[in-house]
């Protein structure tokens, strides 16, 4: 099982501070795709930096040593008590809103906190389908599925449907392709008047 993945983040139209911060993270350990996608939104103060560099440092100290061994770490298990710390250590008026998800293998993790938004992009048996998923959500991933993080102005006034098709096509594993697909997207809300600061990723499961 391989992961493919690409990002856009783009400021609004008013050229401002874009308060999104990303993670993606992907390393091959024992034959195993290790993962750490994360998008966190703070519109005051710098606590998405802040927590996006946690995650990372968090990803390199702890998380790939522990997949090292032959016994596979459940996602969730090792993520939740890092993901108390970083709550624990920001006030409440400080803290924005997060959305990720950790893959172990073919053990995944959806977290998050806020308005990020998290969608399943199925492209199985040529019929595609989405649905917006909730957290905290863990279990197995499955080749031929997609995953959109995304922060809610990228998508704010394009349907369901409208999404799938842009994401879904011809050579839609490739990276490049993903890249022009995320700012299609992107291009066409902003066509519709969401004019503001944006972040996403996508990740196509091979």
């Amino acid at each position: 099982m391989g992961i493919v993945s690409n990002y856009i983040w783009e400021k609004g139209v008013d050229g401002g501070r874009n308060p999104v911060s990303l993670v993606a993270q992907q390393v091959g350990i024992r034959g195993r795709e290790i993962c750490l996608f994360c998008i966190c939104e703070s519109l005051q103060g710098e606590w998405g930096g802040y927590m996006t560099e946690r995650l990372v440092d968090w990803f390199h100290k702890i998380c790939l040593p522990a997949c090292g061994g032959r016994r596979q770490p459940g996602p969730r298990e090792l993520l939740e008590g890092e993901l108390y710390d970083i709550e624990r250590e920001v006030s409440d008026q400080s803290r924005g809103s997060y959305g990720g998800l950790l893959l172990i293998g073919n053990g995944f993790y959806i977290f998050g906190k806020g308005n990020i938004i998290i969608r399943l992009v199925n492209c199985r048996y040529n019929r595609p389908q989405i649905k917006e998923l909730s957290f905290p959500m863990s279990g197995r991933i499955q080749r031929g599925v997609g995953l959109l993080l995304h922060t809610p102005l990228l998508t704010e006034k394009l349907e369901p449907q409208e999404i799938c098709q842009i994401l879904y096509g011809e050579g839609r594993w490739q990276e490049g392709r993903m890249d022009r697909r995320l700012r299609e997207l992107w291009q066409e809300g902003r066509s519709r008047g969401n004019t503001g600061p944006v972040g996403g990723i996508y990740l196509q499961v091979l």
